[in-house]
């Protein structure tokens, strides 16, 4: 039988929980960009335009699109055809000072963060489809 000395387990689980936080933090971006996934269930290929701090994008699902921080709403709104459409609104967290002092200017909201991935429920002539989401986090 194998006898584990109690300090070694401390010491390599207070090891391992350092390396989570400090690779968590540096997955956090400090640019004034950030990558969103857009996702339309059961929908590939439709169009999305989304506008966010006064800039707008546009990007095909399921797909990436890089957007500009800002502490303002984020709108997208996707379509397929004539008879598909869905849309939503997110907003992002930020630090409140940081929000203040940009809004309304062109300045980088580095502290600024939507959701990675936006899910859009589409539509079909007006009648929600069936269709089964599953949110990943």
């Amino acid at each position: 039988m194998i006898r584990f000395n109690t300090a070694l387990v401390v010491a390599l689980a207070l090891l391992t929980s350092a390396c989570a936080e400090k690779q968590a933090a540096a997955s956090i971006d400090n640019t004034p960009y950030q990558k969103i996934v857009i996702n339309t269930p059961g929908v590939t290929g439709a169009s999305c335009v989304v506008q966010s701090g006064g800039n707008t994008y546009a990007v095909l699902t399921p797909g990436a699109v890089t957007v500009r921080r800002a502490p303002d709403a984020m709108s997208v709104s996707c379509f397929k055809g004539n008879h598909m459409k869905g849309n939503d609104v997110v907003r992002p967290s930020f630090a409140p000072r940081e929000g203040e002092k940009v809004r309304g200017t062109q300045s980088a909201c580095i502290t600024c963060n939507y959701p990675n991935t936006v899910t859009i429920a589409m539509s079909l002539n007006g009648h929600a489809m069936n269709v089964p989401v599953t949110v990943w986090r």
